[in-house]
């Protein structure tokens, strides 16, 4: 059941008073020197492999000592050169709640000189800073995926996605907070579109792009969406432990449709706000995020796997027609027999058909397996169809008479779904399989909570 959260009332529920001193100190945790061989953070402790026990001050801390480390609010904030932004973002959050125990995490895809924009606030402000720089691997599942992520860090008992552009005003942290006091609310969306909110420094055209594409998201899912006005929202207050984060698929920028897509039950509220003017930088809307939007509605609505199979299929046919090109030249220009031109024309279709499917079929693969070994097995797979399909040809030419070219078109039909099951299966399993984002690579830097 969705609730709107309106007026002006006073935060008051979640407040805290302020974290003794002795907790703002720059400790550390240590591990066993066997087990990981170096210090971390006290903050990290939550991405200890199983079996490691965390060591505070030589002893081992229990699971109210870890409960006590651990902030009331995570922030989680994805950033993409903007350097001239993270300082003022937090000294509003700051401002706005000054003594609730907290952490932002920024998530930076940036190729400007935001991570040091944001290393540069350590021990300047009372929110403990994390920074997570994902290297430029790990940014193909764009905005979405760098959430994810920090998803995976945050260790708040509540969560907050917002921009690090300012047009998410931190002001509105505190009634998104208050609206969860009921303990019937997983999740709170800061709304444009109810009553109270507006959109209004959207130019005309982004504002009907805007509106348009949550029409289009409501009627397509009218159930999910009853109660949620602002899909299109990336400024969202969710309760830790709610969201399935395996089950995340991340593309582009519109994370918050994923999660309550993929997450039934949620129990939704609306805070009303109005879309504040970018603080410094450019935009990140452009034409293929919105491509991506369209790809995660289609998605959500039909699964990946039939959406995966109709692109495999588009790629097929217009391997058909280089197959029979290929086919058609050397035999009728080169004088070759036609099965063994038949040999010849599935290399070439499988080249053709390799690249559309690394490029747009299984675009988002995340493979083990490097692209010549993809190759190769792609190779393998089509010539290993084609024994299967060379006595297909030679019965439907030979003894029922059709054309060379037509019975080549049949068996390659015939094959398409075998193709599919083992490019999807095998070749690109881990597209699949990998459904969350990899926490191993990354540069991640937690800085000590220091106040002056």
């Amino acid at each position: 059941m969705g609730h709107h959260i309106g007026g002006s009332a006073l935060f008051s529920g979640i407040r805290a008073a302020p974290r003794p001193p002795e907790l703002d100190r720059d400790r550390s945790v240590s591990v066993d020197s066997r087990k990981r061989g170096k210090s971390i953070s006290r903050a990290e402790f939550r991405a200890l492999p199983d079996g490691q026990e965390p060591v505070l001050n030589g002893s081992t801390l229990t699971p109210s000592d870890l409960q006590s480390q651990l902030p009331t609010l995570s922030l989680v904030v994805p950033t993409r050169n903007e350097a001239d932004n993270v300082e003022e973002l937090v000294r509003r959050v700051e401002r706005a709640m000054p003594h609730l125990p907290m952490e932002i995490i920024f998530v930076d895809d940036s190729t400007d000189g935001t991570p040091g924009a944001i290393e540069a606030l350590h021990g300047r402000y009372r929110p403990e800073i994390v920074l997570v720089h994902r290297p430029l691997e790990q940014r193909g599942d764009g905005l979405g995926g760098a959430v994810v992520r920090g998803l995976q860090m945050a260790r708040g008992a509540w969560v907050c996605v917002m921009d690090a552009d300012l047009q998410h005003p931190p002001e509105l942290l505190p009634r998104m907070l208050e609206a969860t006091e009921s303990g019937s609310v997983d999740l709170v969306v800061a709304s444009r579109y109810c009553g109270g909110g507006d959109s209004g420094a959207f130019g005309h055209l982004r504002a009907t792009v805007s509106q348009g594409s949550t029409h289009v998201a409501r009627v397509m899912f009218p159930n999910r969406l009853r109660t949620v006005t602002d899909p299109m929202s990336g400024f969202f207050l969710i309760r830790q432990g709610m969201v399935d984060l395996e089950s995340l698929r991340p593309c582009g920028f519109k994370i918050l449709l994923e999660i309550i897509g993929r997450t039934p039950g949620l129990r939704t509220a609306e805070v009303p706000f109005q879309f504040g003017t970018r603080h410094a930088g450019e935009s990140k809307a452009s034409l293929r995020e919105g491509l991506r939007y369209l790809q995660l509605l289609l998605n959500l609505r039909f699964g990946n796997g039939v959406l995966r199979m109709a692109r495999f299929g588009l790629v097929g046919i217009s391997g058909l027609l280089v197959n029979a090109v290929v086919l058609a030249f050397t035999t009728e220009v080169l004088g070759i027999f036609y099965l063994l031109s038949a040999v010849i024309a599935t290399q070439g279709s499988t080249l053709w058909n390799f690249g559309l499917s690394e490029a747009w079929v299984f675009g988002q693969a995340h493979s083990p397996r490097g692209r010549p070994r993809r190759l190769a097995l792609f190779l393998i797979m089509n010539n290993a169809a084609f024994g299967l399909r060379a006595p297909m040809i030679v019965i439907l030419t030979a003894t029922l008479g059709f054309h060379y070219l037509t019975s080549n078109l049949i068996s390659l039909v015939a094959l398409l779904v075998f193709r599919y099951g083992v490019a999807d299966h095998i070749i690109w399993a881990s597209a699949q399989r990998a459904t969350g984002v990899e926490l191993t690579d990354s540069a991640v830097v937690r800085m000590p909570v220091s106040v002056e």
